[in-house]
């Protein structure tokens, strides 16, 4: 099921009635590899759309649990307006369902469809399996128990005597309701999103769905991305924004740059390393173009490599020189290749983006760190003896991570290791985020 792409553009947007949710939510995020921050004060638009250049996902917490519905409601739009463009957005509520679910819900559906031209359905999931948080025939248990058999009966600030979910969010929005059972959740995929598309075409505007486990929160999910003409605004204590997240392909199922690696080297052992990483790994290699001197033909070589690298098809592109003992090039042309190497490389690399860089081969190392304009390399650690990982410094492409090899270093799974060690520090970097001016004074 092909997830369903929307008019935003922006981050991940989760508007949270308290911190502490407004944390776990953002939590949840990172582990799905998103950059997630969260924005303690909702009364400064400023920051909130400036964090929303920055992350992947802005979880602002609105504290709003317990205000008058109506503040509530105006303080989740002005919030949405901040952060929009968004690519996807949530309402953070309570496990529990205290606060003002049914205000801001109707708040941001009817801001959302504003703000975005589109049809926008809540999707109330208000399971949160691992808290024992559970959601059966529309009622909200806790630890197996309804809510007003708890001690949440007995909150002092707002005392729930009732479960059912339908019924609360009726106490503060019209917005016709919709419910999607327990058979419905655990049935094939295609009676699912059947069940949502048929709630979404009666006019539902608010869809309240059961589930049980982590895997019913997530085949929801997966079956609302596959529902046609409809942008989700999901509702829920943070499970089913992450599950969403991952099911619009926004966090670790997201196709990430390859990697590319350039080798300059001819020895057997880079040819055996080469083979190694062409088995264990999805690997699309480029042959570099000759011109008539032997030399490499730069400016084919680095459309062939632009090419490859812009389709995403494998995990590494691979520009080689030599990957068979029929490769090897005699005479003088022979000392060209590493800076042809070099020069297509960074051509490619004005066109495509990669998660990182592997050279190997002395002088296919140096002459590529020179046509990257680097005026360093910021040295994290030594990968095995005389391979070193870190990032360049300096130039258009300061902070890439990097290793660099010699061809006669290491063992057959030399350049493997080398290729994890760049993916460590690619996630490191991914996760970095450029220091925020904060405008509050």
């Amino acid at each position: 099921m092909a997830p369903v792409t929307h008019a935003g553009t922006g981050p991940i947007l989760v508007v949270a009635d308290d911190l502490t949710g407004a944390n776990a939510t953002a939590a949840g995020l990172s582990r799905a590899r998103l950059r997630a921050v969260t924005v303690t004060d909702p009364d400064h638009p400023e920051v909130v759309a400036e964090f929303a250049g920055l992350f992947d996902a802005v979880v602002v917490s609105a504290n709003n649990r317990h205000v008058e519905a109506a503040t509530a409601a105006e303080q989740v739009r002005r919030v949405l307006r901040s952060g929009w463009s968004a690519t996807l957005v949530a309402n953070r509520i309570d496990s529990t369902l205290r606060g003002n679910v049914g205000a801001t819900t109707e708040a941001l559906v009817d801001e959302l469809a504003r703000l975005s031209g589109e049809r926008v359905v809540a999707l109330c999931v208000p399971a949160h399996p691992d808290a024992h948080r559970q959601t059966v025939g529309g009622v909200q248990l806790l630890a197996g128990n309804r809510l007003e058999d708890t001690e949440v009966a007995r909150d002092a600030r707002q005392p729930m005597t009732r479960s059912d979910v339908a019924g609360i969010l009726a106490t503060q929005t019209a917005l016709p309701v919709a419910a999607i059972g327990m058979d419905r959740v655990v049935g094939s995929a295609e009676r699912l999103v059947a069940g949502l598309t048929t709630a979404v075409a009666g006019g539902a505007r608010i869809v309240v769905a059961d589930a049980l486990t982590v895997d019913h929160v997530e085949r929801i999910a997966a079956a609302a991305a596959a529902v046609p003409d409809v942008r989700w605004l999901c509702v829920d204590p943070g499970p089913a924004t992450v599950a969403m997240a991952r099911a619009q392909g926004l966090g670790r199922e997201r196709a990430a740059a390859p990697y590319l690696l350039v080798s300059g080297s001819a020895t057997d052992l880079t040819r055996r390393q080469l083979a190694r990483v062409r088995a264990a790994r999805g690997v699309v290699p480029v042959r570099p173009l000759l011109d008539e001197d032997g030399g490499v033909d730069v400016d084919g070589t680095a459309r062939r490599l632009a090419e490859a690298l812009a389709e995403r098809a494998a995990d590494v592109v691979m520009l080689a020189s030599v990957l068979e003992e029929g490769d090897l090039v005699e005479g003088p042309a022979r000392g060209r290749i590493p800076a042809g190497l070099a020069r297509a490389t960074r051509r490619a690399l004005e066109e495509s983006r990669v998660s990182g860089l592997f050279a190997t081969g002395g002088d296919v190392a140096a002459a590529c760190l020179a046509e990257l304009g680097a005026d360093g390399l910021d040295v994290a650690d030594e990968v095995v003896p005389l391979a070193v990982g870190g990032t360049l410094v300096g130039g258009p492409w300061s902070g890439l991570p990097v290793v660099t090899k010699g061809g006669l270093v290491g063992d057959d799974d030399t350049t493997l290791a080398c290729l994890d060690f760049l993916a460590r520090a690619a996630d490191a970097a991914r996760r970095h985020v450029p220091a925020a001016t904060s405008r509050i004074r």
